[in-house]
C-alpha cells in the first residue's frame, strides 16, 4: 500500500482563538505621548482615558488595546509593542479616533478640546512619522468627502466574468482612486503612498479571496506575489483582513482537494509519531509496532484497524492533532513555504478560543516549532499569552466545580458565573430548577455550541443584554451543547467573565430540555416571562440587540 495511510477522520478544524506558555521574543515598542489641551471638567468626566490599539495578523477580529487614564492637565503616555517594522495603529479618545503609522521610538498626538468636534483634522502629530501621520489625517478627511469611493456591488458587477488578473487590476484601480484624487491637490509623501497603497492592494486582494471562496473557484497562482507580497514589513488592518480571507479561501481549497483524493495526505510516519507521542495507554508491543511503521513509512489496509483503535483511546486530542497535521500537509502540496507558514500559525491561533487550557498548551507546544517566520511566531505568542493569561483563575474555577461532584446547584465558580448540573436528574427538571430560581425576572435563555465560533460569539454578545438590565428584572441562562470535554464551557465562561446561570447538561439531559424549547437549530434563544412560562421560542439572537430588547420589553 502507499506511503499515505487513509484515516476516516474529517478535515474540520474549528475557527476560534489560541494562546501560549513558552519563551517569547522581545519586541520593539512605540511610546505614544500627548495632551488634550483646554480639557474641561465635564469632558474629563465623560472621557477620562485614551486608548491605543493595534492589529494582529493572525486574527482580524481581535485588537491589542492599551488604555491609560488622562492626567489632570490632559497629558497621557501609552507604550505599545511592535511586531512589524511599521504598523498601522489607532488612537481613540471618546468618540474621536484616528489611524496613525507607528515605528519604534516616540510619537506624540495633541488635540484641542475646543475644536474636537468641529475641526476636520483635530490631531497634531509629532515624533516618528510625524509628517506622514499629519498628511494621512488630511487624506482621511478628504476621503470622507470623496464621491467616487469603491462600491462593493458595483465592483462585483464590473469584475463578473473577467479573468483573475484583469479583475485584480480593476479592483486595485478602484481602491486607489481616492489617493489619486488627493494627489492632485497635495503631493503624498513616499511613505504615505506606500502605506495607503498597501491598504488599497490588500483591499483588492480580500475582495478577490472573498469572491473565489463564494464561487468555490481557484485563483490564478500567478497572482500570488501581487495578493501576498513577500517580505512585507508594513502591517495594516487591510493586510490582516486580506490574510485572514486568504486562510478561509485555502481551507476551502484544501477541503476540495481532500474530497478529490482517497488519501488524507498524512503519511504513515507522521501518524505513527503522533500516536506514539500523544497516545494514551500505549503498550510496549504497540510502541515497537509504531516504531516499525515510522521507519518504513508504509502500512497495509488491514493495519488501519490498529491505528483506529489507538486513536479511539483519546479521540479528542489525537483527532485535533491529526486534523491540524493533515491541513498542513495538504497545504504544502498546494502553496509555497511562506503561505504554509502563515496558515500553520493562523489555524493554530484560530483554534485557541474553542479549546481548554490544557489542550491549548498541548497543541501550541506541538505546532509552534513548525512555524519559522519570526513575525508570525511573535504574533502567535501574543495571542497565546492573551488566551492563557488567566490560567490560574480558570483552573481554580474548574477545581471548584470538580469538588462539587456530580451535583452543583447555582455554584459560583467565578464571580458572577453560576453553574448548575446533576447527572442523576432529567434535563427538564434541571431546566425548571434554574427557571424557578429566577422567577419574577424575564429570562433570556441561549442555546449554543461552545465548539462553534458563532455560538461563542453569541455567548459574548449576550453579556451586553445582561448589562442593559437590573439583576432584579432580568436573568441570563446559558445552555451549552455538551461535548467530549465537559470542562470546555466552564473554562470559556470563566475566561471571558460570562456572568449568568450556566446549565451544564449531559447529552441525554440536553435532548430532554431541548424537547421543551423546540429550537430551530443549534444556536437559538428563548424568552421566558416572569412567571416561568415560555413567551417566545426562537427569539432574536443577542447580536440583534434592538429586536431582543423589544421582546424583553413586552415582558417586563
Amino acid at each position: 500500500m502507499k506511503k499515505s495511510c487513509w484515516l476516516l477522520y474529517g478535515l474540520l478544524i474549528t475557527a476560534g482563538y489560541l494562546l501560549p506558555a513558552l519563551s517569547f521574543a522581545q519586541t520593539d515598542s512605540v511610546i505614544v505621548t500627548g495632551r488634550i489641551r483646554n480639557l474641561s471638567a465635564r469632558l474629563y468626566r465623560e472621557s477620562p482615558a485614551v486608548s491605543v490599539s493595534r492589529n494582529n495578523i493572525l486574527q482580524a477580529s481581535r485588537e491589542l488595546v492599551r488604555s491609560t487614564p488622562l492626567n489632570i492637565d490632559g497629558t497621557f503616555r501609552v507604550s505599545m509593542p511592535l511586531i512589524y517594522t511599521q504598523e498601522e495603529m489607532y488612537f481613540t479618545y471618546g468618540r474621536i479616533s484616528t489611524a496613525f503609522l507607528a515605528s519604534a521610538g516616540n510619537l506624540s498626538i495633541e488635540l484641542n478640546a475646543d475644536s474636537l468636534f468641529t475641526a476636520a483634522v483635530p490631531f497634531r502629530f509629532g515624533g516618528v512619522n510625524a509628517q506622514v501621520n499629519q498628511q494621512f489625517a488630511r487624506y482621511k478627511a478628504f476621503e470622507a468627502t470623496y464621491a467616487n469611493k469603491p462600491d462593493g456591488k458595483k465592483l462585483s458587477d464590473k469584475i463578473n466574468g473577467v479573468g483573475d488578473e484583469a479583475a485584480y487590476r480593476i479592483l486595485t484601480s478602484a481602491y486607489r482612486a481616492p489617493l489619486s484624487a488627493f494627489a492632485q491637490r497635495e503631493k503624498p509623501f513616499p511613505l504615505l503612498a506606500r502605506w495607503v497603497g498597501s491598504a488599497d492592494r490588500y483591499n483588492a486582494s480580500a475582495f478577490l479571496y472573498d469572491k473565489a471562496t463564494y464561487d468555490n473557484e481557484e485563483l490564478d497562482k500567478t497572482l500570488n506575489d501581487s495578493l501576498r507580497p513577500a517580505n512585507d514589513r508594513l502591517l495594516t488592518a487591510a493586510r490582516v483582513s486580506a490574510m485572514n480571507r486568504f486562510a478561509a479561501y485555502v481551507t476551502q481549497r484544501v477541503s476540495a482537494e481532500a474530497g478529490n483524493s482517497r488519501s488524507n495526505g498524512l503519511t504513515v510516519r507522521a501518524l505513527a509519531v503522533l500516536l506514539e507521542r500523544y497516545g494514551k495507554n500505549i503498550t510496549a508491543d504497540e510502541r515497537l509496532r509504531l516504531n516499525d511503521y515510522a521507519l518504513s513509512n508504509s502500512a497495509r489496509a488491514s493495519d488501519l484497524r490498529f491505528f483506529d483503535g489507538l486513536v479511539k483511546r483519546n479521540p479528542d486530542t489525537l483527532q485535533r492533532l491529526v486534523n491540524y497535521e493533515t491541513l498542513i500537509q495538504r497545504s504544502i502540496r498546494l502553496y509555497d513555504g511562506a503561505a504554509v507558514d502563515y496558515l500553520a500559525a493562523y489555524w493554530l491561533a484560530s483554534s485557541l478560543p474553542g479549546l481548554t487550557i490544557d489542550f491549548s498548551k498541548l497543541l501550541y507546544s506541538y505546532a509552534r516549532p513548525q512555524i519559522k517566520e519570526p513575525t508570525l511566531i511573535q504574533s502567535l505568542d501574543e495571542l497565546y499569552r492573551l488566551e492563557v493569561k488567566d490560567s490560574t483563575r480558570i483552573r481554580a474555577a474548574i477545581q471548584t466545580l470538580r469538588k462539587a461532584g456530580k451535583a452543583a446547584n447555582s455554584l459560583e465558580i467565578s464571580p458572577g458565573v453560576f453553574a448548575t448540573r446533576d447527572d442523576l436528574r432529567s434535563g427538564s427538571d434541571l431546566l425548571d430548577q434554574v427557571v424557578n430560581a429566577n422567577r419574577g425576572k424575564v429570562i433570556y435563555l441561549l442555546l449554543f455550541s461552545p465548539g462553534d465560533e458563532a455560538g461563542r460569539q453569541a455567548a459574548l454578545d449576550a453579556q451586553r443584554l445582561r448589562n442593559a438590565y437590573s439583576s432584579r428584572d432580568f436573568a441570563l441562562i446559558y445552555l451549552p451543547m455538551s461535548g467530549a470535554d465537559k470542562s470546555l464551557w466552564p473554562e470559556i465562561a470563566t475566561r471571558y467573565n460570562l456572568s449568568g446561570d450556566h446549565l451544564l447538561l449531559t447529552d441525554s439531559q440536553l435532548y430532554d430540555a431541548i424537547d421543551r424549547l423546540r429550537p430551530d437549530g443549534e444556536l437559538a434563544a428563548t424568552v421566558i416571562n416572569r412567571v416561568g412560562k415560555i413567551n417566545k421560542r426562537n427569539a432574536p439572537l443577542p447580536a440583534d440587540f434592538g429586536e431582543v430588547r423589544k421582546v424583553i420589553a413586552k415582558n417586563l
